[in-house]
Formats: structure tokens, C-alpha cells, sequence
């Protein structure tokens, strides 16, 4: 055997393996005996035909495709162990050269190879997150909102405070109609809806709306009627004062130079606004009163207003210090990704691909839909539809690629005992209850978590490649801060089991009188009511299935 190997594109290597005559006329005589115990020859029992009359019977053409596919795979495997390549999938014959000696061509895949290049030299500036006393307004804002009293829900006439359900639509009035819009503009709409750049630019020009676009519609929301806090342009809430319910109010508003985008500031916008209810409510007031009952709902110790706003600010700092991170490792991974050097074969695309195509399918069974269906209604095929994915399954694939060398390079590993703490904060955030292990204590569950690990422990290690740093104390920050999230999150959970108890308790009390069996609280180590069990057996199922 006489192989040699040659690299050809979409990241594949051609096996051309010669043979000598003998060899191969040796296959095609096994092939021969094969085929004459399958078929029958006038004369010779199954199996005893001689060479020359399977060769007249079947055709010589039958018994060289038999011969072929038998010797291919015999070769085949003798080569990829004498090759020393590391294939990706399974390699594909792809023609036989009779002439001057007998020759197998196969086209194997080869294995992604990742060169991350200079990455540890990656540098990007961190800004640390902030609250501003503005956002925790807004958010206590909003909490208070949810917690309205409905007062009449028949108002007929809306006034100043009043809560509204309303449905808006509403749309440009001036600039370019669209039935003159280029070809040039479509896709530069196109690009900006999809946030990217054509290669070789810097930044796509933003889209500019055109007479007819719409500026805002919702079937159904509802809003406070507070001339100070308009929701969408100002000057809107106003046009609603004194509106009928059921009544459809019509008004023009020029969008101001505030927070607009540059390209609507001064662009004039008509609104079709609907009245569908009217309703006079009671916003309750930010007091000790609402934050200690808020506070119990929470998990949290009853709290006065002060400490209640220093609890939210506190959250929405974290929060957004984590947004931060994720999005500065996210940000230092792509400057990696876009450094790299990446091959890939063909293969690997198309299965990515085929991952995208299945979800996509997926989403439309949710909506009764078939692929089928689908490419009728849109008056397209298959192969345009994964054209359209390409792009994305390239940037997929580069960015699954880098992780993976990222987290060689880095030597990331994820001890057996890690893994341990891990589910057992998981567990411990639904009671710590045994009967919950089981849930979570599966092998596919702890592979989701060794993988949630592994991430984690990445983006400490991107951050700190980012800042120039030792990732070492970065990772140590993560476990601490994880560490202490899960103790928040089970001493939470631990209170609000508490205070179902105790309203439990006060509940059952007023059902059966002032009975000291009725009012006796139960013990720390006594388990609650059979529903709670169950209500939190069943979150905990649901957690384990989405995670």
C-alpha cells in the first residue's frame, strides 16, 4: 500500500492509497464467491459458480462496485492509522483510478485546529458598575406600582392619576415614503435590525425611519396617567386627559431633543390611542409599613423604608456588577475570537448548521407549525433557509472553538469536590431537603453544572487577561462572591419558609379558634405542611429541567 495524504480546503486531508494489481484482482474474486451465494446460476448450487460465469452472469461492473466497498474499508482504516490524522467524522470514498496502478481516493475531515495567538496580551479598559439614586427610584417605583389598590374600575372619564389599559399604534408622518426607499436603504435596515457591519467598515450608518415606519404599538399595556412620567413621547399622557373610555384618541407629538435617538429627534409622530379602561387606584406610599411587608415577601428581615432602599440598591448593584463582568469577559472573548487563527471542515459547519435549523424547527412547532410550512409561506427552500444561517453558524462555531482552547490553555479544571458545593448550594436554595438530591443529583444534571462551572471559572480567567492581571484572585473573588450569593439566596429561602409558617399558623388559628394546638408554632426541626412540601418538590423538578 502506497498512501499519500494532501490538505485540501474546507480543512480536509485526500487520502490517494495505490494498491497492486494483485491485490485488487484478489477483491474482486472474494467479491465474486459473495455474490454467487446470493444470487442462482443455472447449473451450480449457491456459492459454486466459477469466477468467469459470475463475471458473465452479474456483469463485471456489479462485482468491482463489491470488490471496491470491501477493499475501501479494509484501506481505508490501514491508512488513518498509518496517516497518524485525527479525522473529525467519518471519511468519504470519493473515486477509484483504475489507471496506471489502482488507486482510493477519500476525503477525511480533520479535527478544528485553534491558534489563539498572542491572547494573553488582549487589553480592554473596565469600567466599574454604579446606582444612581435614579435607578433605585424607578425601582422602588415600580414595586410600588405593582402593589396598586383598584379604588372603581368604572371611571368613564380619565383624569390625573388615573390608571389606563390602553392599545397605541402610531407612526411616522414625515420623511421619505417607503415606495422610495432604495435597494441600498433595505439592506442598510436590514444590517442595523441584525447590529452588524459589512466587512471592511468600521460602523453601518443607523437606519433612518421613513414616512409610514412605526414608532410604537401595543394591543394592551397600561399606564398611569402622570403628565410628569409620559411613557413614550412627552406630551402623550396629556392628549389622554379627559378622554372617554372606549373612545380612540387621535394626535400628532414631535419627538424632542432628550433621550431620542438622533435619528427621530424632531420627527414627527401620529398616535391612534384606544381607551379600553379607566381605573382610579391607590399607589401605596414608600413607608415602613410597605417596605416591612415587602421586605417578609422578599425573604428578607422586616425592614424599615430606609433599610428597605439600601436592601434594593444593594441588589441592583450586584445585579449590574455581574451584568458588567459577563458583558467585559464577553467583550475580551470576541478581541480573542477575532485574533484567533481557525480551521474548521466543512462537516463541523453543516452539523452547526443542522443544530440551528432543528431549533428553528422546534420554534415553530410551538406555533403549529412545520418546516414545511414555513418555507411555503415565505416562498423559500431549504438550502436558501441555511444559507441564511451560515453566517451565524460560522460565528457560533469560532466562538465554541476558542472557548475550548481557552479552556485547555488556561487549564481549567473542575475538582469532584467543587462540583459537590456546587449542588449542594443548588439544593440548599429549595430547603436542603433529601428528597431533593435526587432531582438534581443526575448525571446529565451534573454535567450542567460542571459546565456552569467551567464558564465561570472562564470569565475570570477573560477578565483578568483583559486587565493585565493574575486571574488567581480574580477566580477567588468569583467563589466568594458565589459563595455568598448562595448563602443569601438559602437564608432567603429559609425565611420565607418561616413566614409561610407563621401566616400558616395564624391562619389555622382563625379557623379553629384560639386553640393552644391550633396557635402552638412547630419546631425548627418539624417539616412543613405536606403542600409546601410538595410546592417546593415540584419548583425544584422545574428548576433541575430548565437548568
Amino acid at each position: 500500500m502506497n498512501l499519500q495524504i494532501e490538505r485540501t480546503e474546507n480543512h480536509r486531508a485526500q487520502f490517494t492509497i495505490e494498491i497492486e494489481s494483485q491485490q485488487l484482482e484478489d477483491a474482486k474474486r472474494k467479491a465474486a464467491r459473495k455474490i454467487s451465494r446470493q444470487v442462482r446460476i443455472k447449473g451450480f448450487r449457491k456459492g459454486k459458480a466459477p469466477y468467469g460465469l459470475v463475471l458473465r452472469h452479474v456483469g463485471e461492473g456489479a462485482v468491482l462496485e463489491e470488490a471496491l466497498e470491501a477493499l475501501g474499508d479494509v484501506l481505508y482504516k490501514q491508512a488513518l492509522d498509518a496517516s497518524k490524522v485525527a479525522p473529525y467524522g467519518p471519511g468519504v470514498f470519493e473515486d477509484f483510478k483504475p489507471e496506471p496502478s489502482p488507486a482510493f481516493v477519500f476525503s477525511v475531515p480533520l479535527q478544528p485546529v485553534v491558534d489563539l495567538k498572542e491572547y494573553l496580551d488582549v487589553r480592554l479598559d473596565f469600567e466599574e458598575s454604579v446606582v444612581t439614586d435614579s435607578e433605585v427610584d424607578d425601582a422602588l417605583k415600580e414595586m410600588r406600582m405593582r402593589q396598586v389598590e383598584v379604588l372603581d374600575d368604572e371611571i368613564e372619564v380619565a383624569g390625573p392619576g388615573h390608571r389606563v389599559t390602553i392599545a397605541v399604534d402610531s407612526e411616522f408622518v414625515d420623511g421619505d415614503p417607503p415606495d422610495e426607499a432604495t435597494e441600498t436603504d433595505a439592506e442598510d435596515a436590514l444590517t442595523a435590525e441584525n447590529g452588524e457591519a459589512d466587512a471592511g467598515e468600521e460602523e453601518t450608518a443607523p437606519y433612518i425611519p421613513k414616512k409610514g415606519d412605526t414608532f410604537v404599538k401595543d394591543d394592551n399595556t397600561k399606564i398611569i396617567l402622570d403628565p410628569n412620567a409620559d411613557p413614550f413621547v412627552h406630551g402623550f399622557v396629556g392628549n389622554l386627559i379627559g378622554a372617554e373610555r372606549g373612545s380612540d384618541v387621535l394626535f400628532e407629538l414631535t419627538i424632542p431633543d432628550d433621550d431620542a435617538e438622533e435619528t427621530i429627534i424632531g420627527r414627527r409622530v401620529s398616535f391612534v390611542v384606544t381607551i379600553k379602561e379607566i381605573e382610579a387606584i391607590s399607589v401605596p406610599e414608600l413607608d415602613d409599613e410597605f417596605a416591612g411587608r415587602i421586605s417578609r415577601e422578599r425573604g428578607d428581615e422586616a425592614l424599615d423604608a430606609a433599610g428597605f432602599r439600601q436592601s434594593i440598591q444593594d441588589d441592583l448593584l450586584r445585579a449590574a456588577q455581574d451584568d458588567a463582568r459577563m458583558e467585559y469577559s464577553a467583550n475580551v472573548l470576541q478581541e480573542i475570537v477575532e485574533g484567533a487563527e481557525i480551521q474548521y471542515s466543512d462537516l463541523m459547519l453543516n452539523e452547526r448548521i443542522d443544530d440551528m435549523i432543528r431549533e428553528f424547527e422546534g420554534n415553530l412547532r410551538q406555533q403549529r407549525l412545520r418546516l414545511e410550512d414555513y418555507l411555503s409561506l415565505t416562498n423559500s427552500s431549504e438550502e436558501e433557509l441555511r444559507e441564511q444561517y451560515r453566517d451565524d453558524a460560522i460565528e457560533s462555531l469560532r466562538q465554541t472553538l476558542v472557548l475550548r482552547e481557552l479552556v485547555s490553555a488556561q487549564e481549567i479544571e473542575i475538582s469532584d469536590e467543587d462540583l459537590e458545593l456546587r449542588l449542594d448550594d443548588i439544593i440548599g436554595d429549595y430547603g436542603a431537603r433529601p428528597e431533593l438530591r435526587e432531582v438534581f443529583d443526575r448525571p446529565w444534571m451534573r454535567d450542567n453544572i460542571r459546565n456552569e462551572l467551567v464558564m465561570n471559572h472562564l470569565n475570570a480567567h477573560l477578565a483578568a487577561i483583559g486587565q493585565g492581571a493574575d486571574p488567581e484572585p480574580a477566580i477567588e473573588d468569583m467563589k466568594a462572591r458565589a459563595t455568598a450569593d448562595a448563602k443569601r439566596a438559602r437564608e432567603r429561602a429559609e425565611r420565607l419558609r418561616r413566614y409561610r409558617e407563621e401566616e400558616a399558623s395564624g391562619d389555622e388559628a382563625l379557623t379553629n379558634g384560639d386553640s393552644d394546638e391550633a396557635s402552638m408554632p412547630r419546631g425548627e426541626d418539624e417539616a412543613p405542611p405536606v403542600s409546601e412540601q410538595s410546592d417546593e418538590y415540584a419548583d425544584a423538578k422545574a428548576a433541575a429541567g430548565n437548568t
